[in-house]
């Protein structure tokens, strides 16, 4: 436990650290990198008129550690409060896209490698390599068009837009498919792929075979023996995975206009708004550090093979003595 505690100790603090450097790096842009008499305006009546660069800075870490992100420019809200309206239908679209990519892609993949050279094989590998090729704005359009198409036919039940889960279960579900699709394929794709490749390394291993020859049926085979090893191979790309559909999340949201935090970002870069673009940075590389935290502990607990060990001081090893010839 002494080993685990120290290894989530120094990841936070890393994350503490990162937070630090994406506030400097961000504040020292906006304020003497790119020129904007907009953004100088903001930050002097924020963080005070007149005062050095260095003060502002100082002002506003004493403001975010206190949980002020600061004031809305186009809105008239506080940073807190927009970010907060606009997180549910953010994790309404990430959390069921990725759901829906897992699912997807895992037990595509699994398919594929238990049937090798089979018309299902050729049909995932080739979906598989489709939804790849294909950008996600594309296909989010083309899924948009759909959504068009549906309305003119008087099905209305697919529509743009977001409606609360509390509002409408129905409703919610209706807006909310077509973008999942569209955030979901491309890395359902990937997924399906990396897992075909993993089981069949799996099933080519000796341990394996000595299964088979003990007698054991297929089905327990691959839930005791073939499941568990490759699932942990491919914890690594989905925690890459979940980083890169944080970035879609952006396109998909101002395509199906959701009005989650990726279509307020861009609003707000297209607007200027300083402050809730850093606000809405801030978010996503404090979501991002502790998805890829979340997914080393859980690589740690899926492989018995990792040990997460205390550190220990370096000290003066004792060497063997070389071995002497008595002749």
């Amino acid at each position: 436990m002494t080993g685990f505690a120290l290894f989530l100790a120094r990841r936070l603090l890393g994350i503490a650290v990162l937070v630090w450097v994406v506030t400097l790096a961000a504040f020292g842009l906006f304020r003497l990198g790119v020129p904007s008499q907009l953004a100088d305006i903001q930050i002097n009546a924020q963080l005070g008129p007149g005062e050095p660069a260095t003060w502002q800075y100082v002002h506003y870490l004493v403001r975010l550690l206190h949980g002020n992100l600061g004031e809305s420019l186009t809105v008239g809200l506080s940073v807190d409060t927009v970010l907060w309206r606009a997180l549910p239908p953010t994790l309404s679209l990430v959390i069921g896209g990725m759901l829906l990519w897992l699912v997807t892609g895992i037990l595509a993949g699994m398919v594929s490698a238990l049937r090798p050279r089979s018309w299902a094989d050729r049909i995932v590998t080739s979906a598989a390599s489709a939804t790849v090729v294909v950008p996600t704005f594309l296909l989010g359009l083309l899924l948009l068009d759909l959504f068009s198409y549906l309305a003119q036919q008087g099905f209305l039940w697919m529509q743009p837009g977001y409606v609360p889960f509390t509002h409408s279960p129905w409703q919610w579900l209706g807006r909310m498919i077509l973008p999942w699709i569209a955030l979901a394929a491309t890395q359902a794709g990937v997924t399906a792929r990396l897992t075909r490749s993993a089981v069949l390394e799996v099933l080519g291993e000796d341990y394996i075979r000595t299964a088979h020859a003990k007698g054991l049926s297929r089905r327990r085979v691959f839930w005791c023996h073939v499941l568990r090893p490759s699932i942990v191979a491919l914890i690594p790309s989905i925690s890459i995975g979940l980083s890169t559909l944080l970035g879609a999340a952006a396109i998909i949201d101002q395509i199906f206009t959701l009005g989650g935090v990726g279509q307020t970002f861009l609003t707000a870069a297209k607007e200027n708004d300083l402050m809730v673009i850093m606000g809405t940075v801030l978010m996503t590389v404090i979501l991002v550090a502790l998805i890829n935290l979340i997914a080393d502990i859980c690589q740690v607990l899926a492989d018995p093979r990792i040990r997460l060990l205390p550190l220990r001081p370096r000290g003066r090893r004792s060497m063997p003595r070389p071995w002497v010839s008595a002749g």
